[in-house]
């Protein structure tokens, strides 16, 4: 489990391995290298697979502390 305080920002980095990450609480922004944005409630999920490359930026926004959860995802083979 992961808590971040609100607001935070974590610059340009890759995801440290496949996993699901399950918002369970705040309100977390996800930034790609070509500019999109995914905005996180509680009860989303997003997949993380951006191993390599320029990665994406990542967000808490709001008053609220976000705790996420990681579920690691088997490698493809």
């Amino acid at each position: 489990m992961n808590r971040r305080e609100s607001p935070s920002f974590s610059d340009y980095h890759t995801a440290p391995r496949r996993q699901y990450v399950v918002n369970l609480s705040g309100i977390a922004e996800f930034e790609t290298a070509d500019g999109s944005v995914r905005r996180l409630v509680p009860g989303d999920v997003l997949v993380a697979e951006d191993l390599t490359g320029h990665g994406h930026i990542a967000r808490s926004i709001g008053d609220e502390f976000r705790v996420s959860l990681a579920v690691p995802l088997a490698d493809p083979k």
